[in-house]
């Protein structure tokens, strides 16, 4: 994480708001559960300044290609079924036609059951992070992204899995 200063000549540490930290991605996978600690570390360190947030239109997780964005950036968002590890997989990429790099980061939940039966998600220590390639995220995209995945019903406590809400894979 790269968290600026506000004052670097002038005192005491002293954060800038959210809208200006910023997260290294760099390739490798990361237990769900890892990952939660790593975030509420952070949050919990305060170091991060929460104020008035840069102008964005960040919106919600669904089946489909979703458009979001954060100040002059723009991001898309996919959720979508991956048939033979029989898993749902949460992915986030910034759209800039200007480079070939395949940047992304995902979040992968694996099912219970065979394909043919309706989706029903593994406990949460299964789900894994996974960063693709090296980039910087602002902060409050991540945390977004995490945020929409958390509530989104496709993460279930480690003590029971229950069903899940998406529809059954096509054949």
């Amino acid at each position: 994480m790269i968290i600026p200063d506000a004052t670097p000549d002038d005192g005491p540490f002293t954060p800038k708001q959210a809208e200006h930290v910023r997260t290294v991605i760099h390739d490798g996978r990361t237990p769900w559960p890892v990952l939660l600690r790593f975030v509420d570390l952070i949050e919990g360190s305060g170091d991060l300044a929460h104020g008035h947030e840069a102008t964005s239109d960040i919106g919600t997780l669904t089946s489909s290609n979703n458009e979001w964005r954060f100040a002059d950036r723009r991001f898309e968002v996919n959720s979508f079924h991956i048939g033979d590890r029989d898993s749902w997989c949460c992915e986030l990429y910034e759209f800039a036609p200007e480079t070939s790099e395949n940047n992304c980061i995902k979040v992968q939940i694996p099912g219970t059951r065979p394909a043919e039966s309706p989706f029903v998600a593994a406990a949460a220590d299964r789900a894994t992070f996974t960063a693709h390639g090296a980039w910087t995220l602002p902060w409050p995209v991540l945390r977004h992204f995490l945020d929409v995945i958390e509530t989104s019903g496709d993460i279930v406590a480690n003590t029971t899995a229950a069903a899940h809400p998406k529809p059954s894979p096509t054949p």
